[in-house]
């Protein structure tokens, strides 16, 4: 089990990290207008459900590395949403 958790930590990291310059970009220059408001909204939802998921089945990696892509997309939401 240690391995296929440490698999999940590495693969949820790597997914937080391509959030970073997005979100980084975003919070600097406070512009989103370049970015798709469809495709946050689809994403936090889909991130919403991984986490349930991951609660649902007890898998600590998926449910805490999704947690943190919520955390960094549901700001680049709010970003879109407040720059509008």
């Amino acid at each position: 089990m240690f391995f296929i958790d440490i698999l999940g930590y590495l693969a949820g990291t790597l997914v937080v990290i391509s959030l970073l310059p997005q979100t980084i970009k975003s919070w600097k220059t406070k512009s989103t207008k370049d970015l798709s408001l469809s495709r946050y909204i689809i994403y936090v939802a889909g991130l919403i459900l991984w986490i349930t998921y991951a609660i649902l089945i007890k898998n600590g990696p998926v449910a805490i590395m999704n947690g943190i892509g919520l955390i960094l997309a549901g700001s680049i939401l709010y970003l879109k949403l407040k720059y509008k």
